[in-house]
């Protein structure tokens, strides 16, 4: 009911959601693994792969008793045949056994020999017996099963053939022998072809491909053992497939037709494949591979990646989330995400997206603008509608931008000298390194990165001692001293350490600083409850007695950024810092706030506040791994002076973003393709040169003033 609040929702669909969070993989994993394409493939090369014998290097593939029984009958229907059990090693003392247990007839050689009636020949080999001899037709096919399993059963797994009119002999096996030489094989499992499973990984390298700066000599760099070696799947080996780009890749599994239940086996695992490949050829992906390192993935990359798994599910009637599904890509590759978004409400779905890119806001059906502020000024409902009518709105935030009255602009350096870091000529001022995602930029920024002058800022926030804001800008020591230099503290004889949940000198015993307990009852998701020790402030009762103005730790750390620089006004340790804090448009949060309930916007300002607490000492370049993340345009403009701030400095900045703000109002721009710098020169040059990829950055000409 209007003007009560919303308790809970029903009705809802089941979800599925995309957090904005990218958390970096393991250094071990591969494509393959983060798609959950491997685990598919795997399957496919056990139950269908062709297998080399490690002994005499005879190609065949393992089948089932109804797969021997269905090739044979598809080959040779209406040929008159044996069946047989071979024999490995024949001698005399063997025929003598099998006689004693009911088998009377062998084939040796051309001949057939039975020893009712006749003596065995002076030449043993080659030795089979003679399970049954029929007619090939398929009205008979239980009588030829019946005889392939008791010759299987006999000979070890293997069965074989005898045409009489081609006097032809072949072999099949269900896998535990080679049907060429007889040779006990292990079974093939699915894990033979994993670099993290002891059955899969070489034992030289453990799966690392990698010896001594070299490709392994035993593996030649597959990180496979022998058995993940020597089994194929249309000629190639596990490695080699998985190596071909994502489109060869798929090309060759759609080349490959495998008949009967074969057949059938594979046209499952194929569709499980497919599902998970083709959305990322259409996110532009093709040109990776399965044993692509995930840790060497884009940030834009990796976040094609991550929606080419939602994309792969088709499902249906669901409610999908998706948090800034456009993080770290290029206007061509955003245009991809959104023609699959569009596709997933095709398929009867509900899409829900957390942007403040323009493309995605006018491309969509309905906008909700939350505001006015961030954080606890937030919250309220501003609009509601179509696109077009938020366009009309210039007194909203968004509405404003989209609406042409306000636009982002910045004072362009003119060029000055150049600064040579890592064998690479820079541009001092603002350089923008633009590009498809995976085009190099990160790369140069690591290279850049390897030389002392240069310092790089990822996305990436604090941990452990540094997850709170307040000691994530360096001022929670100061205020532990402030309180520990009180008279209450003294006569306790509290130190500095007392004041802080992370020591044991501070925290509440009882919930070790969380100042709050979990209780779980069966039947019911975990809940949580305040600590009754320290009433939830997390702290030990003596470290409450302490007091600043009026307040104790607890209370002081849920003070705001604003209020506590207020209240520290005459504490430049302190208030300096939040000061900043303020000047990148975070002065709503609380000093004891946990960073890991900051949305991604929040966690990089925060992150970017801390370079302009001081000039790092010896650097002279700043180097920026897409700092746009999670920001909306009016951060931009906080972005901008940021960056204009640090100019004044005399620092140089480099920094990796498709954000067209950042592409339009640099000092220089550079283009990558391919890890190649295919332009260099000023935005209004790039644009004039109509080229395919600063074609899609026109549309966004209305949100600059450009140029300035």
């Amino acid at each position: 009911r209007r003007g009560e609040p919303l308790t809970e929702a029903e009705g809802l669909p089941p979800a599925v959601a995309l957090e904005q969070r990218l958390p970096r993989p393991s250094p071990r994993a591969r494509l393959g693994t983060i798609t959950g394409i491997f685990p598919f493939l795997r399957s496919m090369f056990a139950e269908l792969g062709a297998r080399r014998c490690p002994a005499c290097g005879h190609l065949f593939e393992a089948l089932s008793v109804s797969q021997m029984a269905a090739e044979v009958l598809s080959r040779f229907e209406g040929k008159k045949a044996y069946v047989l059990a071979p024999l490995w090693q024949p001698s005399r003392e063997a025929f003598s056994f099998l006689a004693q247990e009911g088998y009377q007839r062998f084939l040796v050689g051309e001949e057939v020999v039975d020893l009712t009636e006749e003596e065995l020949p002076p030449r043993l080999a080659p030795a089979a017996v003679l399970v049954d001899r029929l007619v090939l037709r398929a009205k008979d096919e239980a009588r030829l099963k019946e005889a392939l399993l008791l010759a299987a059963g006999l000979a070890g797994g293997v069965a074989g053939l005898y045409l009489l009119d081609e006097k032809k002999r072949l072999f099949f096996t269900t896998g535990e022998r080679c049907p060429a030489c007889g040779r006990e094989l292990e079974k093939v499992l699915p894990e033979h072809f994993s670099l993290n499973h002891p059955l899969g990984a070489c034992s030289l390298c453990k799966g690392l491909g990698l010896k001594d700066d070299g490709p392994c000599p035993a593996c030649a760099g597959s990180g496979l053992s022998p058995l993940g070696r020597s089994v194929f799947l249309g000629g190639l080996d596990f490695y080699a497939l998985g190596k071909k780009p994502l489109r060869d890749f798929l090309a060759h599994l759609e080349g490959l037709s495998p008949a009967g239940v074969k057949g059938k086996i594979f046209e499952g695992l194929l569709a499980e494949i497919k599902a998970r490949v083709e959305p990322l050829i259409t996110l532009g992906l093709s040109h990776l591979t399965l044993y692509h390192r995930a840790s060497s993935l884009s940030l834009g990359e990796l976040q094609r990646v991550r929606l080419s798994a939602l994309f792969g599910e088709r499902l249906s009637g669901c409610l999908y989330l998706f948090d800034e599904p456009g993080l770290g890509l290029s206007p061509a590759e955003k245009e991809k995400v959104l023609f699959l978004l569009e596709d997933l409400v095709r398929r009867g779905n509900t899409v829900l997206i957390v942007e403040h890119d323009p493309f995605f806001i006018t491309a969509s059906d309905l906008v909700v603008e939350l505001g006015p502020g961030a954080g606890e000024r937030g919250g309220e409902l501003l609009f509601v509608g179509p696109p077009g009518e938020l366009a009309q709105r210039p007194e909203l935030p968004t509405g404003a931008f989209l609406s042409g009255k306000r636009r982002l602009r910045r004072r362009r350096r003119g060029p000055g000298a150049l600064l040579t870091v890592s064998g690479v000529e820079l541009p001092q001022g603002l350089l923008v390194l633009c590009g498809p995602s995976g085009a190099g930029k990160t790369s140069l920024l690591r290279r850049l990165a390897s030389t002392p002058e240069a310092l790089l800022i990822e996305p990436a926030a604090g941990k452990g001692k540094d997850s709170l804001v307040v000691s994530f800008v360096g001022a929670f020591q100061a205020l532990r001293e402030i309180l520990s230099a009180t008279r209450e503290a003294r006569a306790l004889g509290l130190k500095p350490s007392a004041f802080s949940p992370f020591t044991p000198e501070g925290r509440c015993p009882v919930c070790r600083g969380r100042g709050r307990y979990e209780v779980r009852v069966k039947h019911l998701p975990p809940l949580e409850a305040p600590c009754e020790e320290c009433f939830g402030t997390g702290f030990k009762r003596e470290v409450l007695k302490v007091r600043y103005r009026g307040l104790n730790l607890s209370e002081l750390l849920s003070l705001t950024v604003e209020e506590a620089a207020g209240l520290f006004s005459a504490h430049q340790e302190i208030s300096g810092r939040l000061s900043l804090l303020m000047e990148v448009g975070l002065g709503y949060l609380r000093l004891g706030q946990e960073l890991s309930s900051l949305s991604g916007g929040e966690r990089q300002r925060l992150n970017l506040s801390r370079i302009l607490l001081k000039a790092p000492k010896g650097k002279e370049l700043l180097l920026f791994d897409v700092p746009s993340i999670g920001l909306h345009l009016k951060d931009i403009e906080l972005l901008l002076s940021l960056f204009d701030r640090l100019l004044s400095r005399g620092l140089s900045l480099v920094v990796a973003d498709n954000h067209p703000a950042l592409v339009l109002l640099a000092d220089e721009l550079w283009e990558l393709e391919g890890g190649e710098v295919v332009f260099k020169g000023s935005p209004q040059s790039w644009l004039e040169g109509k080229g395919s990829f600063s074609r899609r950055y026109e549309r966004y000409l209305s949100l600059v003033d450009f140029p300035p």
